[in-house]
């Protein structure tokens, strides 16, 4: 093998310069900041409504909740929309809440006439949970989904996004769906 200087030197730079690039892809990859893994949320200091419309929004393949009242109707909007995108889309309602509120019983109607399977649990307690999970993100909190919890309880969400905590979520919704379908 013979050296030629002028192309031996081009093959040296060009192999440094990748080996230069490659290690700043890696670190960059490695060192971003990325998203917080999750985030708490006082009504107060935002609209608990609008971080649960963004959730659902960006969800790419489904979307479970569970609410014990439920009376906005921009939330209930948001879930049909997700529905209308081809989303997998189901929940678990309070069967007390419904039987008491004409409003929920309303989004109640809207969500199933609309192909959204909901099952109302069936026991003398209540379903006191307050949670939408998706393939991306859950939030959970204190927060019911109504006008007076946006605007005049003190109420408080999470919204998260560790992957661990979101399929552990994702279970327990589904768990309490399939306990009352």
């Amino acid at each position: 093998m013979q050296f030629h200087p002028k192309r031996d030197f081009f093959y040296i730079i060009t192999i440094a310069i990748l080996i230069a690039l490659c290690a700043q892809f890696y670190y960059s990859y490695q060192y971003l900041p990325t998203r917080s893994q999750a985030s708490v949320y006082y009504n107060k200091d935002i609209r608990a409504n609008q971080e649960i419309i963004r959730a659902i929004r960006d969800a790419n393949k489904f979307v479970y909740f569970a609410v014990y009242t439920f009376t906005r109707e921009d939330i209930a909007d948001a879930l049909l929309a997700a529905k209308q995108r081809g989303l997998e889309v189901k929940g678990v309602m309070d069967k007390k809440q419904d039987a008491e509120l004409d409003t929920q019983r309303n989004i109640y109607k809207r969500l199933r006439e609309a192909g959204i399977p909901i099952v109302e649990q069936d026991h003398s307690a209540i379903m006191h949970m307050k949670v939408v999970v998706t393939d991306n993100t859950y939030v959970s909190g204190s927060y019911n989904w109504t006008a007076a919890a946006t605007t005049s309880n003190d109420e408080i969400i999470e919204v998260g996004y560790d992957e661990s905590i979101r399929k552990q979520y994702e279970s327990v919704v589904n768990e309490v769906f399939e306990k009352y379908h």
